[in-house]
């Protein structure tokens, strides 16, 4: 099947899935011709209704020239010729959209006329091949028939107040905090209205505004500019436009982020962290700038809540993540020991009893309850995965620590990691009795 229900849903009234479905069927019957003469028309149809929808959304030229061929009709002038002035509207006034198409719907336009006539040098009927009308059908649907109306050439010349509207509605630069309804909006009212170019262009000022120009208000709206870059994103990827990340100009914008640029603004370092965490194809352009690779994958590796992305970053590397903690003391955070086990235990390499002490080792001798209340939180729920002679060597460390014995939660957690040992203590001494 060339199309099922969900690709049929891009068309938004019943008259026109209802022709689509026609053609299909012409198609799958080998009436090949039919299903170009068909297929011309149908383009044509949909064109001039968008042609209505830009012009009943106030598009000057949309307006001209629909009352310019409405006025052609009216006069019964040959169909061929109200044909002709759609075509030109689009190649004139939808660059992006429609330049980008003009050889396939001149070439679907010689295909339907010779299909339609006889040949004149030898009266005989031309018969397009199957992958001629394959191709046409998948042609016009990807780049016509399934983009919406008016197109959206630039999208930031629409969006720029939309972009601070947002920037005071969002409060802070994370996927989690981006309200779904936003992403939703973006989608709805500009994303699903534009081209696979367009999307680039408007992709790549995007981009530019976001991470690389120095304008004082592409700063200061950092987070209405990350919605749209967000939003943009997961529309080309969730939409098979994964090209387009590869596209020259696009990964020349992306290896064009400096670390300077962003070791500058917080909000540009959280934009570029947030997208390469949801979106890996970003780290794949990203990892071909090793400076700028290693400086994001530090930001990200050496805070306790990243090292779970190790295998993202390094997806071959021999070392595991369990190695990378024991070796960068920056991410040995007792306060996020529960956070660090649950990103390294499944290392082949893990050691609970090794890890428990090097946590407790790190508890500072000043401001350091919190660490203490951290690290305790993890110590008592692991207590049964340990030997006796480990437990007692992290609290032999514990022991030594006024920041440890100092804490409101001390007497707690002592007395129960202390009942925990002598249950345990009697159970193995009355096991070497009996035996």
């Amino acid at each position: 099947m060339l199309f099922d229900e969900r690709d049929l849903r891009v068309f938004d009234n019943p008259d026109s899935r209802q022709y689509f479905e026609e053609i299909l069927q012409c198609y799958y019957s080998k009436n090949y011709r039919a299903t170009i003469v068909l297929l011309y028309s149908f383009v044509i149809y949909d064109l001039f209704m968008k042609l209505q929808t830009m012009a009943s959304e106030g598009n000057n030229k949309a307006e001209e020239k629909l009352a310019e061929i409405n006025e052609l009709i009216l006069k019964n002038e040959k169909y061929l010729e109200v044909e002709k002035k759609i075509i030109e509207f689009f190649n004139k006034n939808c660059k992006l959209y429609f330049n980008r198409f003009t050889e396939d719907v001149n070439y679907l336009r010689e295909c339907r006329h010779k299909c339609a006539h006889l040949k004149v040098n030898d009266n005989t009927l031309y018969v397009p091949e199957d992958y001629q009308a394959r191709m046409l059908i998948c042609s016009m649907y990807d780049n016509i028939l399934s983009v919406k109306a008016p197109f959206i050439m630039d999208l930031f010349s629409i969006v720029e107040e939309v972009v601070e509207i947002y920037s005071q509605r969002i409060d802070n630069i994370s996927q989690n905090s981006l309200d779904e309804r936003i992403k939703n909006e973006i989608t709805k009212n500009y994303l699903e209205r534009m081209t696979y170019d367009s999307l680039k262009m408007s992709y790549k000022t995007f981009l530019k505004l976001l991470f690389i120009t120095t304008d004082k208000d592409a700063e200061r709206n950092a987070y209405g500019l990350f919605a749209f870059v967000y939003a943009m994103t997961d529309h080309i990827r969730k939409n098979g436009f994964e090209r387009l990340f590869k596209e020259e100009d696009v990964r020349k914008k992306l290896l064009s982020i400096s670390i300077e640029n962003l070791e500058s603004s917080s909000e540009r370092k959280q934009s570029l962290i947030e997208l390469i965490l949801n979106f890996p194809i970003l780290l794949d352009i990203i990892k071909e700038d090793v400076s700028l690779f290693e400086y994001i994958s530090n930001e990200i590796l050496l805070n306790p809540n990243g090292i779970k992305y190790y295998r993202l970053f390094y997806p071959r590397s021999n070392k595991t993540p369990y190695e990378f903690f024991k070796d960068n003391s920056i991410v040995q955070q007792p306060l996020y020991s529960m956070t660090l086990y649950d990103a390294v235990k499944e290392s082949v390499d893990f050691d609970l009893a090794e890890f428990s002490k090097i946590l407790i080792n790190k508890v500072p001798p000043y401001n350091g309850f919190n660490d203490a209340d951290g690290f305790m939180y993890f110590f008592k729920r692991h207590l049964n995965d340990m030997a006796i002679e480990d437990i007692d060597s992290v609290m032999s460390i514990y022991r030594r620590n006024g920041q440890c014995t100092g804490r409101s939660r001390h007497s707690t957690d002592y007395q129960e990691v202390s009942k925990y040992l002598e249950e345990h203590k009697v159970h193995d001494t009355s096991e070497d009795e009996s035996n």
